[in-house]
């Protein structure tokens, strides 16, 4: 069969002397004019000339694949007969697996409005409930849309972070988030609220799915999330790119080995820091109380306390900065370790929509902060006492009580004799 080399490049040579090179080639190129090693390349035009193209092959050795694959087809050349040569794998690649087919009939646009919830862990409860409505609505993609609070002509606000930590958090949590979700396609940051004319102009389907007559409803319908759970539709669907999986165990292959993998994520955050913060002396004194050699404790430090090191005595423990930066890591992290712990926060909340995940996260009540009053217990549907039923699996437990070294040697206990005893 002939092949005809499109493209005369470094890696045409690259191809020539590789194992798919048949040695009956026509070289081409668009415009013609070039040539290799004194073989005239033929033009796009002299190529459309050619008889029997139907039953030709193409070898692309170009990194301008679509705007080649596009020539072709205009003369007759289909993207099936037609590879692209990839210098970096040095392996031959069917075009036509390179494909792939998005359009705004199969994608379901997500507004996360921004004049009406925060820039933080807020989004996971969006983006469980904009799956659901994808499926719901049976369409293949979603685009997430993130909507600023402001307007041509009306300022915005940002509520409880400055105008740096808003974008930080933006960049760092709630695109990331969007990214751990598999149906997601792309996500948009117009500069304004008046870009809604642009996108109510595509009539796509929508969630929330009456966000153009009323975006005043918060991305968290907590209500929704129980009547789902419910119903016992599946709720565990984040799961991070498969690179990040890739990076997380390289690192168990390389440190944990076979020992138990048990996470241990601190909050040490400035926000109601007194009544919230992990009881950080009391969780490192666990971490070196553990059999050392069957569990492998890994300190997530709070992002905003990463460059810290750890007090003299704590330093043969092992931190991870790059979980408490990156969260894709962070959630493959969680979803490969065999236990995940800490106090309850944003980074851990997305666990319990990782299938299979394992977790203690401790919560307690006080009506002094907002987060863990009763009020808030209510709103949310909280049973005090209770694992939450938004969670994966019975092996995500919510205790509710502080984080004292008694308490937390307790339910790790708890917990491991739970899936010793699942495991028989």
């Amino acid at each position: 069969m002939t092949t005809i080399v499109y493209g005369i490049t470094a890696s045409t040579e690259m191809f020539i002397r590789s194992e798919y090179n048949t040695d009956n080639n026509i070289f081409a190129c668009t415009n013609g004019g070039e040539s290799y090693k004194g073989t005239p390349a033929k033009s796009l035009e002299e190529l459309s000339k050619l008889e029997k193209k139907q039953t030709l092959q193409v070898v692309i050795c170009s990194e301008f694949v679509f705007d080649i694959l596009q020539s072709l087809n205009k003369i007759g050349i289909t993207t099936n007969q037609c590879s692209f040569f990839n210098h970096m794998s040095g392996k031959l690649i069917p075009c036509i697996q390179m494909q792939f087919d998005i359009d705004t009939k199969s994608t379901l646009y997500a507004f996360y409005d921004l004049s009406y919830n925060l820039p933080c862990f807020d989004v996971t409860t969006f983006i469980v409930l904009a799956e659901i409505e994808r499926k719901k609505q049976n369409k293949k993609n979603i685009q997430f849309v993130i909507i600023p609070s402001h307007s041509d002509d009306t300022p915005g606000l940002n509520v409880y972070h400055d105008n740096v930590d808003a974008k930080w958090r933006i960049e760092k949590v709630i695109k990331p988030m969007f990214n751990c979700l598999a149906s997601c396609i792309g996500i948009d940051q117009p500069i304004s609220q008046s870009s809604l004319v642009y996108y109510k102009s595509l009539n796509p389907s929508i969630y929330p799915n009456n966000y153009f007559q009323n975006p005043r409803q918060a991305a968290g319908d907590f209500k929704l999330l129980k009547s789902y759970a419910e119903q016992n539709i599946k709720l565990s669907n984040l799961a991070p790119p498969q690179q990040a999986y890739t990076i997380v165990n390289d690192f168990i292959r390389h440190y944990v080995g076979k020992k138990k993998l048990i996470t241990i994520t601190l909050r040490e955050y400035w926000a109601n820091s007194e009544h919230r913060n992990s009881n950080t002396t009391a969780w490192l004194d666990f971490a070196l109380s553990l059999d050392l050699n069957e569990y492998f404790p890994l300190i997530i430090r709070d992002t905003y306390k990463v460059s810290e090191p750890l007090e003299e005595k704590y330093q043969s423990l092992t931190t991870y900065p790059l979980a408490a930066v990156d969260l894709s890591i962070r959630l493959a992290l969680y979803h490969e370790a065999y236990i995940n712990m800490g106090v309850d926060s944003g980074p851990l909340y997305p666990i319990s929509y990782l299938e299979g995940a394992r977790s203690i996260i401790f919560r307690w009540c006080s009506n002094d902060i907002p987060n863990l009053s009763d009020r808030t217990n209510s709103m949310h549907g909280f049973e005090v006492g209770k694992n939450h039923y938004f969670n994966d699996n019975e092996f995500q437990i919510n205790a509710w009580m502080d984080d004292s070294f008694e308490n937390i040697q307790t339910q790790f206990s708890l917990l491991e004799n739970k899936i010793n005893k699942a495991a028989i």
